[in-house]
């Protein structure tokens, strides 16, 4: 988090809008920004669409509407009389909401190139000098034997000099692992006996001396354990020596060899690809082979349409049992009281219907980040925990879509649904057309709950809970408290679940942005609360985690034209079905609009952004050996942190 910032009651409001873009990128990473780059993409468009929307459509949807509707029902194009000449008005519309969205979405894209190339050229060694080799033959399953593979007169690459700095071998680690495990856990609770507030009450002496002799032996026990991975890995010990391993070449120039070449005929053998960051890597992943691998994918595959098929059943189970119906004949006193405050206030009873059904659905779909994450952990091949957040953030999307967005129509069934439109493909037009405008309403209080979650994600009340614990019932001193209560829940809380829920919102919002113009003002406060909350708990609350390099901003673009696309859909069908024909000329021209979608989508997807272009490699090149900044070549080598040596330099050991 940046320093010298002045605390105020406000500051979680001021300091967020001070920020500069550069600013986030220098404090959260590029992956940080790519959310909140997101929450100002979608303000942007929603600000430039809602005008023209909510002065043309609005006033339209309201004088052709049915008779004996409410005054919000009449806003809706759902309740619209069928009317020729109005209905050209919402097909051009369709083209007017694609192009505004592309067009803004190509200029955010443009800058994020721009970001994408520095943070390239910025990445810190060993990570910008390393590649990561799986699938290592057995012969080569050595710190020693994997350097000489590359380098020396035998070597692949024929070079005498030294062109490789190190080489490291993944361990399998498990008695190992349990002994690291077991000492942190010890120098944890060393931590909290000795870093009390002061007046607090000191520890018994006999229970400093009990932690003093366990940290003795337990760091003995990874020693030991030490030098016989040691060993194990000198003379090549498959049980010890996993199919992976990381090379660090002395030269970008090398690595970027190295990531084009394929080394022998085998595909299979040898695959090199590009590094987390090393205090991101999740070794766990890299010391199964490829067939064990792929068969914990297929697992974690089956976990996952498990849990699509029986989720939906039991979202709209819950959502049938929250409904006001329900609830009037199973408790005759909310009967009578809902019809006394009826009286008084009529809207309130479509109030509540609308709170029960969003609070019922937000709560189920609370714990599916967890579920998700867990199947990610537990079953995918996963290289690092932030790539763990990224597929979260696709998933947790493509749930969310599903069972938030497309919720009214599995409420028919999801495999009645599923049958019609594998019998006939355009019955999802007329699926989408019949179901979606009708349930804006719903999506009204649902946008409008998500702002309470925005700010209940602000107190951070988890974080809080357990800083008190540890001030309150450990006596611990404020820096130490805060210490051991970091860091928030990463299913719940991390970037892969607030992007797939910021994409959720941003299909709310645009697929509803012509149907019933209103939800536009509920989207553009949810994105502007939005931009503060993150801009303020990234920036100023929250550790730093580790950074892909925008990955998010890349899957939140196709997430964008995937969203784009089901608005077409969805227009065209409402359209032709006010036309009672699906070759009417306004649905037509509504489904035209791919054309342009399509195109801009092609041109976005040009662009590199994977790797350097060879000139801006070459300058980074020449801009590392020139610098007088070091700060660049401060990250930690590749290496498990159980086999790192420090952990035996515990300053508890010689203090007591």
């Amino acid at each position: 988090s940046p320093e010298s910032t002045r605390s105020s009651m406000f500051s979680w409001f001021t300091l967020p809008l001070q920020m500069t873009a550069d600013e986030e990128v220098r404090a959260i990473g590029l992956d940080g920004w790519s959310l909140l780059e997101f929450y100002r993409f979608n303000r942007r468009v929603l600000c430039l669409i809602a005008p023209p929307c909510l002065i043309v459509l609005g006033p339209i949807n309201w004088w052709v509407a049915k008779p004996n509707q409410d005054w919000l029902g009449k806003l809706d194009i759902a309740n619209m009389v069928s009317s020729p000449e109005f209905v050209w008005v919402h097909a051009g519309f369709v083209w007017f909401v694609v192009l505004a969205t592309t067009m803004v979405l190509y200029q955010a894209n443009q800058e994020f190139l721009e970001r994408r190339f520095t943070w390239l050229q910025s990445i810190p060694e060993p990570q910008a000098t390393t590649v990561l080799l799986e699938n290592v033959p057995k012969e080569l399953r050595s710190d020693e034997a994997l350097k000489n593979y590359f380098q020396g007169p035998n070597g692949i690459f024929m070079r005498d000099s030294d062109i490789v700095r190190s080489a490291y071998v993944v361990r399998r680690t498990k008695a190992l692992r349990a002994a690291y495990e077991s000492l942190t856990e010890t120098q944890k609770a060393w931590a909290l006996a000795t870093h009390r507030r002061d007046g607090a009450e000191a520890v018994p002496m006999d229970v400093l001396e009990a932690l003093h002799s366990q940290l003795k032996e337990e760091s003995e026990e990874v020693r030991i354990e030490q030098e016989a991975v040691s060993k194990g890995v000198d003379a090549m010990d498959l049980k010890i020596c996993a199919p992976s391993g990381f090379v660090t070449f002395s030269s970008s120039v090398w690595q970027r060899l190295a990531l084009q070449e394929r080394f022998r005929a085998d595909r299979m053998e040898l695959v090199a690809s590009f590094p987390p960051d090393p205090e991101d890597v999740v070794y766990e992943s890299l010391m199964d082979n490829v067939v064990r691998s792929f068969t914990w994918s297929v697992l974690g595959w089956l976990c996952l349409l498990g849990v699509f098929f029986f989720w939906s059943p039991l979202v709209v189970f819950t959502s049938s049992l929250t409904t006001l119906t329900t609830i009037r004949e199973s408790v005759p006193l909310a009967d009578q009281l809902l019809n006394a405050t009826a009286k008084v206030f009529p809207w309130f009873p479509g109030f509540l219907e609308g709170v029960l059904a969003t609070a019922a659905l937000r709560f189920f779909l609370a714990m599916l980040p967890t579920i998700l994450f867990y199947i990610i952990r537990t079953f995918f091949p996963v290289k690092a925990k932030s790539m763990a957040q990224f597929r979260l953030s696709r998933w947790y999307f493509a749930f969310l879509l599903i069972f938030v967005l497309l919720v009214t129509t599995l409420g028919r069934g999801l495999v009645v649904t599923a049958m019609a439109v594998a019998s006939d493909p355009k019955e999802v037009i007329r699926v989408l057309a019949t179901w979606l405008p009708q349930a804006s309403h719903f999506y009204f209080s649902y946008m409008i709950f998500g702002w309470n979650t925005l700010a209940w994600e602000l107190i951070r009340f988890p974080i809080l809970s357990r800083y008190w614990w540890y001030r309150v019932f450990h006596k611990s001193r404020t820096d130490e408290a805060k210490k051991q209560s970091e860091p928030e829940d990463e299913a719940s809380f991390g970037l892969g679940a607030r992007m797939g829920m910021a994409a959720l919102m941003s299909s709310i919002s645009l697929v509803f942005c012509t149907c019933s113009p209103l939800i536009l003002i509920f989207s553009i406060a949810y994105f502007c609360i939005g931009r503060i909350t993150y801009g303020y708990l990234l920036v100023y609350a929250e550790e730093r985690k580790p950074d892909l390099g925008g990955l998010f901003w890349v899957e939140a673009v196709r997430q964008v034209f995937f969203i784009l696309v089901l608005y077409i859909l969805l227009m065209t069908g409402v359209l032709a079905g006010q036309s009672q024909t699906y070759q009417s000329y306004p649905a037509a021209l509504a489904f035209g609009a791919f054309l342009p979608l399509y195109g801009m989508y092609y041109r976005i997807t040009s662009f590199e952004w994977e790797t350097l272009p060879l000139e801006q490699l070459a300058a980074a090149i020449h801009a590392r050996e020139v610098s007088e900044i070091e700060e660049l070549k401060v990250k930690q080598p590749y290496r498990q942190p159980e086999c790192c040596k420090d952990i035996l330099n515990d300053p508890a050991l010689g203090a007591y």
